[in-house]
């Protein structure tokens, strides 16, 4: 089953926000941080049984757009990496996308997602991305409605995405959202079941 699709346009600013005190945003560094970005990684989108060289290849280096040390971000607690965020420009269209978000286990629930996902908005944004795009699981709950709360639409890009999407809004009490096509253009409102 396709992966529910989401877009972030430009035309609502991004939300600014202050880490709370203890916290700093630093870059992957190659060659060191791979395990520590795994590590953000597990229990949520990654496949526990594959390796950190494995997951790294498939979910990094397999991306021809991605440069590890400018478009992996950490949040970091007292100098620990606790979370990850990658944020990268597709060269052929110019759509900025958001990947490969987690929080360490041990330092979920704290809402520390909202400030990944603050930082590589604003510096998509900043780099002048078209709008952003993800895709996620309906099972990935804390996370989707944190990207709703960002500002993310839904995107009808595959069959069933609307009903898919009226049981996601119907299961968090949202009466109507607006859809966007894949072009990133409004679709339609769609109203919860």
């Amino acid at each position: 089953m396709a992966q529910l699709k989401m877009y972030r346009l430009w035309n609502t600013p991004v939300k600014e926000l202050t880490l709370p005190e203890g916290y700093s945003f630093v870059h992957f560094v190659p060659g060191r941080d791979e395990h520590a970005w795994c590590e953000c990684l597990r229990g949520g989108n990654l496949i526990d049984t594959r390796t950190d060289e494995e997951a790294y290849r498939d979910e990094i280096i397999n991306f021809k757009d991605i440069v590890p040390e400018t478009d992996i971000w950490f949040i970091d607690y007292n100098g620990e990496h606790i979370g990850t965020a990658t944020g990268f420009i597709f060269r052929d269209t110019n759509i900025g996308d958001m990947h490969q978000v987690g929080i360490k286990n041990g330092f979920k629930g704290r809402g520390l997602a909202k400030y990944l996902n603050y930082v590589v908005l604003s510096d998509l944004k900043k780099r002048g991305a078209r709008f952003v795009s993800l895709t996620t699981g309906e099972a990935r709950v804390p996370a989707l409605k944190g990207y709703l709360s960002a500002g993310f639409l839904p995107v009808e890009y595959d069959e069933g995405m609307e009903e898919r999407w009226k049981g996601v809004i119907s299961s968090f009490g949202i009466d109507s959202i607006q859809m966007l096509n894949e072009d990133g253009e409004p679709y339609k409102i769609i109203t919860k079941d």
